[in-house]
């Protein structure tokens, strides 16, 4: 386990706990909010979408849009499409406002386990076992890329350059243009990526392990460094705004490295105790050094870097499946393995 910076002392308040539903039909495998804030849409293990108002939990539309277990829900940047995925190998294109089906993009017998809008057009990544497509809105096939060699695990688009992307699989990080249909470099790691996630300046490439480590390449170099000894796999990983801090979980304490000066090369964590069990997920701001961390253990913990003593904690029955901040950061809704969604009051 990484040392510790040094041990930190704080006061835990309850969060403020603004609307809670038994929105969804089964575990809740994502959550988001549409981009002007208004609605948060959900993604259940029995293959539903619901989508419910942010202001009071009412829901507003529900509909089976997946045989199987629904994976992923997203809206498009500008809010004019919605998207979801799912274990039935195929990704659904909606109107981002009636929600009337619009396309299906289909991968055939494979689980669309990842879909992600770029920022600058309205066209969408999908990835599904070894195979990897760039759609428009519409559905048409605007590339297919080279299959991996094994199954893709993560995928994110470049925060600054538009037509940059990367994806993450057993063996290393592969770096993508979307003029070219095989990747135009390979970070290579023997072992196997579980996730990835740029720091929003674009400058540093993070990795979460299935070996219980985090591994970061410094772009454009290409140098590497390699953070071991947590206790188990790395799923989690979570940047500031700023780029100066990545928070990774693997563990029952948050672990939070500092890319200021010349960190973290050589340098200790800060780390932030308060989970029973490990942790599920972490979600910093969308502007800001408040930092939430969600558990098996139910409880959800809200972290601010700058005040470092002061923690507001909420604890549920089941383990915390997802969190997602609203657009300008003044709430942030939860999800939970028994299917509930609360939303919390904390701006």
């Amino acid at each position: 386990m990484p040392q510790k910076k040094s041990a930190i002392d704080f006061a835990v308040k309850p969060l403020t706990e603004y609307w809670k539903k038994p929105s969804c039909m089964d575990y809740i495998h994502d959550l988001a909010w549409s981009a002007n804030g208004h609605y948060i849409a959900c993604a259940d293990a029995k293959g539903y979408i619901s989508i419910r108002s942010a202001l009071t939990g009412t829901l507003n539309e529900h509909w089976a849009a997946h045989q199987l277990g629904a994976l992923r829900a997203r809206w498009s940047h500008d809010g004019k499409y919605f998207a979801s995925s799912g274990q039935d190998g195929k990704a659904h294109i909606y109107d981002g406002v009636s929600y009337t089906k619009q396309a299906t993009i289909d991968h055939g017998a494979a689980w669309v386990e990842h879909i992600a809008w770029q920022k600058q057009k309205n066209c969408i990544l999908t990835a599904a076992g070894k195979q990897l497509k760039l759609s428009n809105a519409d559905g048409t096939l605007v590339q297919q890329f080279e299959e991996h060699k094994s199954t893709i695990a993560d995928i994110a688009w470049h925060p600054v350059a538009s037509e940059l992307f990367a994806t993450s699989s057993y063996g290393g990080a592969r770096l993508w243009n979307l003029k070219q249909d095989s990747s135009k470099r390979f970070l290579e790691w023997k072992g196997s990526l579980l996730n990835i996630a740029y720091s929003p300046n674009g400058k540093v490439l993070a990795a979460g392990c299935q070996d219980g480590a985090a591994h970061i390449w410094l772009l454009p170099s290409g140098d590497d460094l390699f953070m071991n000894g947590y206790p188990t796999k790395v799923r989690e990983l979570a940047w500031d705004s700023t780029s100066r801090y990545l928070a990774t979980g693997g563990g029952t304490e948050v672990v939070v490295w500092d890319f200021s000066g010349k960190g973290p090369s050589g340098s200790k964590p800060i780390m932030f105790p308060g989970h029973d069990s490990f942790i599920s997920v972490l979600a910093f701001e969308p502007k800001g050094l408040r930092l939430a961390s969600g558990g098996l253990d139910g409880k959800i913990m809200m972290w601010n870097l700058s005040v470092q003593w002061e923690v507001l904690s909420h604890t549920e029955d089941s383990e915390v499946s997802c969190l997602a901040w609203s657009p300008d950061g003044k709430q942030i809704a939860a999800s939970f393995a028994s299917g509930t969604i609360a939303v919390f009051s904390v701006g």
